[in-house]
């Protein structure tokens, strides 16, 4: 269901007493840094003919079967440091942002919703495959994030979102809350809703590889929007 009329919107907002977020171009726009950043390392280790397009990057890296980035560097590459190759991009990622914290922005909406819902006196949480170090530096670079109940990382968890582990455990910190959560990709979707016990809004737009999958798919998604300025239009102040 599209978010286009105003009851709906309020509705995100009223209806809820508990917000969930992924990170990773659900609040802040990564995804180009992360795909420069895994392009960097496959061409150290594979040289120019491993080049991916953006397209087939996020493909490849969104699937919703185990972890995506494993079975592509395992399973499609053949590389069994796929360890190693995890670590040196998350240490590259961190060293682009740093460099030049430019790279990376709110997405469109996310600072007027946020306020809405701290305003409100609501809790909200962020449930990441990013891993600690990254997403304490993002937290650093828009504190707005730090106010955010619990910061959910990798680490954190034995098997990693398309699994819904994460979003389990939400569930189990945060008892007896009516909780909606917000996704961008197909890997994140497919966890949430597998929680089976929080309400989704998908985030994204049509050019999104997986877009008319995710619709056609996953049908218990409450919400649909492009951004979170689709929200903020029809929530009154």
């Amino acid at each position: 269901m599209p978010i286009c009329q105003e009851n709906h919107a309020e509705s995100i907002i009223n209806n809820y007493d508990m917000f969930v977020f992924d990170l990773d171009d659900t609040l802040v726009k990564t995804e180009d840094v992360h795909y420069d950043a895994w392009m960097h390392v496959l061409t150290k280790y594979m040289g120019p003919t491993s080049s991916l397009s953006y397209y087939e990057y996020v493909y490849k890296m969104h699937s919703n079967k185990g972890f995506p980035v494993v079975i592509y560097l395992r399973d499609e590459l053949n590389l069994s440091n796929y360890q190693e190759l995890i670590t040196e991009k998350n240490q590259y990622f961190l060293q682009l942002i740093e460099n030049d914290p430019k790279k990376i922005t709110l997405c469109n909406g996310v600072a007027n919703f946020l306020t809405q819902i701290i305003r409100l006196g609501k809790p909200f949480v962020i449930v990441t495959n990013n891993v600690k170090r990254n997403v304490d530096h993002i937290c650093s670079m828009f504190p707005i994030l730090n106010q955010a109940k619990k910061i959910y990382t990798r680490e954190m968890f034995t098997h990693k979102k398309p699994d819904p582990e994460c979003y389990l455990q939400v569930l189990r910190d945060f008892p007896n809350k009516t909780m909606i959560g917000f996704e961008d990709s197909l890997t994140g979707i497919h966890s949430i809703v597998h929680s089976k016990k929080i309400d989704v809004v998908f985030v994204n737009n049509k050019s999104y590889p997986y877009y008319q999958y995710i619709v056609d798919t996953y049908k218990s998604i409450k919400y649909t929007c492009e951004n979170y300025n689709e929200i903020n239009q029809h929530i009154s102040c």
